[in-house]
């Protein structure tokens, strides 16, 4: 037994020195006595024995012995260090999970540009007050919802217009009476409308919160991805009132594809009908007899390998085991990412290796973006290696520095433009392909900067020879989450030509274009529709372009 036995995790960023702010939970498999003084340390990057940070005490063991341990809102750090204060001390941890959220950037409230709505309303107090983006308390001043009184499981539900990955949610109660009305409501999140979106997981229960003042709410697990938000209150006599409502999120991104499915794939030998194309067919199977896995001979550091074909940034790495037998072959076995085929790809960096099996058969390994072409799965020694299936999640690198290949011939109709060259293409392609297009091709779709400009591009379309879409693209682009608009090459927005009355909108269509026919006024458009468009040869002049990516292929002249 120790004085004050600790357990210190490092939590691994990709630079070293990063300073990221955690909304943290704390789920603990714990005997319930053991813990019940126990303290956790949040500790800063640069403080390896640093002074408490912030305290989280634990409280009372559940039934099913998990402990849900919450702080008082989010901390800052590196290190977590759990510390059983005391003499003659046992600490024992069956398992500590830390839920991480990136606040490098401040979160947006996504509910300011939701849409609300509740099981009835009284009087003047509609579901949309509760997202004005206004924290005022006093029901008579005209911020609060307010559903009729005493209903059975009255609710309020927001939806988002997307789905998000929801990290806090923070409620302001009534502040002038009737507080308590608010005890035991649930927060629900998700994407079904089922019963009114009532049947959603829940993602966290009020207790209590005072007259007036506004509680903050981590979904049990430490986010939750979902459309639609409810606040609902089980129970027969009940009154639904909220101050306001604020989500904060960011959008959901859909999974990364397994880039290896398919893909050429080589081993070092090859035993039976272990084809290293197995391990990249979809087939995860496990059984040896459905031709699912690999196999080479017994031999000195066998290795297996998958060509993606290009240079990828890969997030993950997916090994499947065999499960009829032999699954202790694969101890040891290390996974390399890279682009050297060096000794076989073995050369390349570390992405992780199974050090141990514990009954699994899937490893999963987290490579933070490594850049290959290549990834390899090795065994040092005299080993047979087996695989019965490779996923790897990524997705293309971007070159360093791109050089644009050389162009085509030259289009139909081009002119200079303030020390660039404009051309109007014949093809008609949506948006991100005409974007795609210009960049390899070309340097980018056209920006325009002055009145000036507009006129010569005005010109240039006057002159066109080829029938012409009665819009064409230019390299205009609107922040997702918000109204503003923006040059994909980078450069500053000091000049617009929109219609009088246009007023951007967050809900408008997020590319752009401009009339070709007679006003030549700017246009917000469907991003797929097929138009004709404007690229411009040259960079910039202190213009870094916008990153893009799709995972539609750049399209041929």
């Amino acid at each position: 037994m120790l004085a004050s036995p600790r357990i210190s995790i490092c939590l691994r960023f990709r630079h070293e020195g990063e300073s990221v702010t955690f909304s943290i939970t704390w789920r603990c498999i714990v005997q319930p006595s053991s813990l019940q003084k126990a303290v956790i340390w949040v500790l800063l990057p640069t403080q390896l024995m640093g002074t408490e940070m912030q305290d989280f005490k634990v409280g009372p063991a559940r039934k099913q012995r998990k402990n849900l341990i919450r702080g008082g809102g989010p901390a800052e750090g590196r290190y977590v260090t759990v510390l059983l204060r005391g003499s003659k001390k046992v600490l024992t941890l069956c398992e500590v999970e830390v839920f991480v959220a990136n606040y490098a950037r401040p979160l947006p409230n996504v509910a300011l540009q939701g849409e609300a709505a509740q099981s009835s309303t009284l009087s003047f107090a509609a579901a949309s007050k509760a997202i004005d983006g206004r924290r005022n308390s006093f029901y008579s001043h005209g911020s609060c919802s307010h559903t009729a009184v005493g209903e059975t499981n009255p609710w309020w539900r927001l939806d988002l217009r997307q789905t998000f990955v929801i990290i806090s949610i923070k409620v302001t109660n009534r502040g002038d009476c009737c507080a308590e009305r608010l005890d035991g409501a649930e927060i629900l999140v998700g994407d079904s409308l089922q019963n009114n979106g009532n049947d959603n997981p829940r993602c966290a229960t009020i207790s209590h919160i005072a007259a007036g003042k506004t509680s903050t709410y981590q979904c049990d697990g430490g986010s939750m991805v979902g459309r639609f938000v409810n606040v609902m209150i089980p129970g027969k006599s009940k009154t639904l009132t909220l101050c306001e409502v604020e989500v904060y999120a960011v959008p959901a991104v859909e999974p990364l594809p397994n880039v290896a499915l398919n893909k050429p794939a080589a081993q070092s030998t090859v035993s039976s009908d272990g084809l290293p194309s197995h391990a990249v067919s979809g087939c995860s199977s496990g059984v040896y007899g459905n031709l699912c896995c690999t196999h080479t001979v017994l031999q000195r550091d066998p290795w297996w390998r998958v060509d993606l074909l290009a240079v990828h940034k890969v997030s993950a790495v997916t090994i499947f085991n065999r499960v009829d037998c032999c699954a202790e072959r694969l101890l040891g076995a290390q996974i390399l990412i890279g682009n050297s085929l060096e000794n076989n790809g073995m050369k390349n960096p570390r992405c992780g290796a199974i050090f141990s099996l514990d009954n699994r058969r899937t490893f999963t390994f987290q490579c933070n973006l490594m850049e290959g072409r290549y990834v390899t799965v090795a065994i040092p020694g005299d080993n047979v290696l087996t695989l019965c299936e490779v996923e790897v999640y990524a997705f293309p690198a971007m070159p360093e520095a791109e050089t644009p290949t050389p162009p085509p011939p030259p289009p139909t109709m081009s002119s200079p433009l303030g020390g660039r060259n404009m051309m109007v293409v014949g093809k008609r392609l949506c948006w991100s392909d005409a974007l795609f297009y210009c960049r390899r091709y070309h340097w980018d779709l056209l920006s325009l900067h002055s009145q000036e400009e507009q006129s010569e591009v005005e010109k240039l379309l006057a002159r066109v020879s080829f029938p012409l879409t009665g819009s064409v693209w230019l390299g205009l682009h609107r922040y997702i989450m918000g109204k503003n608009w923006y040059w994909m090459s980078g450069s500053s927005m000091d000049f617009t030509k929109w219609p009088p009355d246009f007023v951007p909108q967050h809900s408008s269509n997020s590319c752009g274009g401009l009339d070709s026919t007679q006003s030549f006024l700017w246009k917000d458009l469907p991003c797929q529709e097929l138009l004709n468009f404007i690229c411009q040869s040259g960079a910039e002049d202190g213009a870094e372009r916008v990153y893009y990516y799709s995972s539609k292929q750049a399209t041929s002249p």
